[in-house]
């Protein structure tokens, strides 16, 4: 400022000495210009600090400094891998908020799996930018699995000729994925529709099991036509295992999913290659049992109570402990079991197909659940199919 000053007041000595008002205007005008100049640059900083503070709560640290770090950073990798597109930028600062705090509890959660020896790791996914209601959307209603025994079901109970043919040995691992009779994961995106995709799923592959043909189904035809059930709000599997058999599913590319339920149901009346299902079964709630239909039938649908850090499961073995199941429950959640096996260190899990897209979890959309323990009801309602 000062080499400014001295260059002005020099300049405006030479003025009057030579009595020229027009260049002493141009002068004022010049220095307007750089009082303007210098004055958005004080509030470009000041408004950049406040952006900080506003978005760190007054917390900077390695983890933040990533999230934000521009075009370097955790939220501008997320936005391009995942699409994001925003109305505003008063939206985008939201989704933010929640991926920053969704990035807090991530790292709590790796850190305590640490600290309590736990084989088990989280991470960022697609719902890292959503928030706890939206997140408890996606699930079913608690309630949602206490009308499944009730009298008149359409799951049956498993008669003594299907009891008496099954083997009973158990080798230590068991998968049915490389035997080509499991699609791969589907997304139902923030819709409450993972009673339809858990029912497709079980549909699919007991098909696949028992006529050498692997069709990816419709979810969306569960969605409009189901109509006993309540599409994005919730559903029952028995009333979705009763309209397939009924009225059979067509193939997901002639019925695509749109994540919620369309004003009429589109099912064509003459379409050919509908899918059918025989019969539901109720499997005696208990690990045994389950891998006696696993290794004699084919997957079994299952049903759990989901905790929060659910979301953001990365690999490993998921095993969320008794407390977290019974108190801090967001909800039910529908899934197919394809398989179980058993790690270095004799930890038992279940080899689980989600249906939050391939991106989630590990190995494309699977998670290795804890085994024999019951753990958030997973072993309660076993349901398996014949087609």
């Amino acid at each position: 400022m000062a080499l400014y000053s001295n260059q002005l007041s020099l300049s405006s000595e030479n003025l009057v000495a030579k009595k020229k008002p027009k260049k002493r205007s141009l002068l004022r005008i010049i220095w307007t210009i750089v009082r303007i100049v210098l004055l958005a640059v004080v509030i470009a900083v000041i408004a950049q600090l406040a952006w900080s503070f506003i978005i760190f709560s007054g917390v900077f640290n390695n983890t933040l400094f990533k999230i934000y770090s521009g075009n370097g950073g955790y939220f501008y990798k997320f936005e391009k891998e995942y699409n994001r597109v925003w109305k505003n930028d008063r939206e985008r600062l939201e989704r933010l908020k929640v991926f920053e705090e969704n990035c807090r509890k991530i790292e709590e959660l790796n850190e305590e799996a640490v600290e309590r020896g736990k084989n088990v790791t989280y991470g960022i996914n697609s719902m890292t930018d959503m928030t706890d209601q939206e997140f408890k959307e996606m699930l079913l209603p608690l309630d949602a699995y206490k009308q499944l025994h009730r009298e008149g079901s359409f799951i049956r109970k498993m008669t003594s000729i299907e009891r008496n043919n099954i083997k009973t040995e158990h080798p230590s691992h068991f998968d049915w994925r490389p035997k080509g009779v499991v699609t791969p994961v589907k997304a139902q995106g923030k819709c409450g529709s993972c009673w339809a995709f858990a029912s497709v799923a079980t549909t699919e592959s007991a098909y696949a099991i028992a006529h050498g043909v692997l069709r990816s189904l419709s979810e969306q035809e569960l969605l409009d036509c189901n109509l006993e059930n309540f599409a994005c709000n919730g559903g029952n599997v028995e009333r979705a295992f009763s309209f397939i058999h009924d009225t059979g599913l067509v193939s997901e590319g002639e019925y695509p999913y749109v994540a919620h339920r369309q004003p009429a149901c589109l099912m064509n009346e003459h379409s050919k290659n509908l899918t059918k299902i025989e019969s539901a079964v109720f499997i005696n709630p208990d690990e045994d049992s389950i891998i006696d239909w696993l290794l004699n039938f084919g997957p079994v649908n299952v049903a759990i109570s989901v905790p929060p850090d659910m979301k953001p499961y990365r690999s490993g073995i998921y095993a969320p402990s008794d407390f977290d199941c019974k108190y801090r429950v967001v909800g039910l959640h529908s899934l197919l079991v394809v398989g179980y096996g058993i790690t270095d260190n004799g930890q038992k899990y279940w080899i689980v197909k989600n249906s939050w897209g391939d991106d989630w979890g590990q190995e494309n959309g699977y998670v290795n659940f804890i085994r024999g323990v019951n753990s958030c009801g997973i072993e309660d309602e076993p349901i398996g199919l014949l087609a």
